[in-house]
Parts: structure tokens; sequence; C-alpha cells
């Protein structure tokens, strides 16, 4: 019996263990972290929404945090990346640095992927002043150049930096907005949605309206542009 029940905790252990290393784990980790500095909504004070999936139109877009009080309208996406992280605003894709050097793998450009968030938000709360902060949870940002990523030990500073721009009655209206613009989807069907736009965009379809994409050749080069510019904004340099 006693052998039985010591199997029972190994096993137990092992799947701890499992868990607490898969990258869904560390990302909750992460966010927990965020939702602790954070807090909870307090009336007139603050209003607070975690881990929501908003609709605007054709588009969805999962966000971690966002933070409405009277400094402004923060759209929040945390990141528990271990290791040396390096990359800029401009770039599309950022190195993680690990095992001492041994490991190198490719990250998308988190600043571009809240960009998404924010520009969906927007759309829903109008032309209040949004911010985009990308968290990083472990506070390892000292070889990333963007001042839209923090670490971790910054965040409660920046969510209350800055003169009071918001009223009461606008962080109320825009707090209601986005709760009544909460999708329906699931998150497996958020991904799903996700992995049809970059279907789309290799056809040559605009992933926020579904317009069709144009070839132009500007100050960046060959770009492709939405045929409904300049109502949709869309831009991507010619790597189709």
């Amino acid at each position: 019996m006693d052998f039985l029940i010591l199997l029972i905790i190994i096993f137990i252990i092992i799947i701890f263990v499992f868990i607490i290393k898969t990258p869904k784990f560390r990302g909750s980790f992460g966010e927990i972290k965020v939702k602790f500095i954070i807090g909870k909504t307090i009336e007139n004070e603050q209003y607070v929404i975690n881990d929501i999936i908003i609709a605007s139109g054709k588009s969805t877009s999962q966000i971690d945090h966002i933070v409405i009080n009277k400094h402004g309208v923060f759209v929040i996406e945390t990141k528990n990346y271990s290791g040396y992280i390096y990359g800029s605003e401009q770039q599309r894709e950022w190195i993680q640095i690990l095992a001492n050097g041994k490991v190198k793998n490719k990250l998308y450009n988190p600043v571009r992927q809240n960009a998404k968030h924010v520009y969906d938000v927007k759309k829903i709360i109008g032309d209040l002043p949004i911010f985009s902060v990308v968290v990083f949870a472990k506070n390892n940002t000292h070889y990333i150049n963007s001042k839209n990523v923090i670490p971790l030990s910054s965040l409660k500073d920046t969510l209350n930096y800055g003169e009071n721009i918001l009223s009461i009655e606008q962080m109320k209206t825009a707090y209601e907005t986005l709760l009544i613009s909460r999708s329906k989807l699931t998150l497996e069907e958020h991904i799903e949605k996700i992995k049809e736009k970059q279907r789309n965009l290799k056809r040559g379809i605009c992933p926020r309206c579904g317009g069709i994409l144009i070839l132009k050749n500007g100050n960046l080069g060959n770009v492709w542009i939405c045929s409904n510019y300049p109502k949709c904004k869309f831009i991507k340099k010619d790597e189709l």
C-alpha cells in the first residue's frame, strides 16, 4: 500500500513538472504576476479587464489585459520569455538566446502583435488615448529597443504616469463598451480565425477588412496596401 502511494506521488510530481514546463503554463504564470500588480476594478478609479477576446467587424483580438484609468486606456500584452531577447520596434522578428548561446529562437515582434490589439480596441471605443504596453514578466528587456516594452518592475509606474486625461464618465463608458464587444468565440475559434487570416494574407486579401492588397512602390520600397485605403491603413512589405 505504501509502495502504491509512493508511485502515485511520483506520478503526480512528473505530471506537475511536465505542466510547468509548457509554454501555456509559463505564459499563464506571467499573466498572474501582471494581474497581481494591476489589481482589480475599483469603481471610479480604474477598470480592469483580463483575458478578453473582442470582436471588431470581421476582426477578433485576444488581449491579456486592458486597464482604464484617469491616465488613459492601456492595452497590455504579457510575455514570459526566458533568456536574452534582442529586438527593436521596427524588426518583424526578434531573437531569443538560451542555454548560454547554444539555442537561438525567432520570436514574432510582440510590439507589432499588440499594435493589432490597439487597432481593434480603438475601433470599439473611438478616439480616447490608448497606450500599447508589452510587459516582460521576467524583466529581461535590457537588449530591446522599443518604448512600448517595459519590465514587470516598471508596470505600476507606467499605469500611473502622466496627467489626468480621462473623466470618470469616459472611463466607465470605455469599460462598458469593451465588455459589450466581448466576443463569444472560444480561444480555439479565435486561433482558427488567425490562421484563416494568415491564409488570406498569402492570397493577397487584407487581414483587417477583407479588401484586395495592391502592390505599390513608396519610401519603404515595394509594399502591399489595402484597396480600401485610406479607410483601412493596413500595409505590409513585399514578402508575399
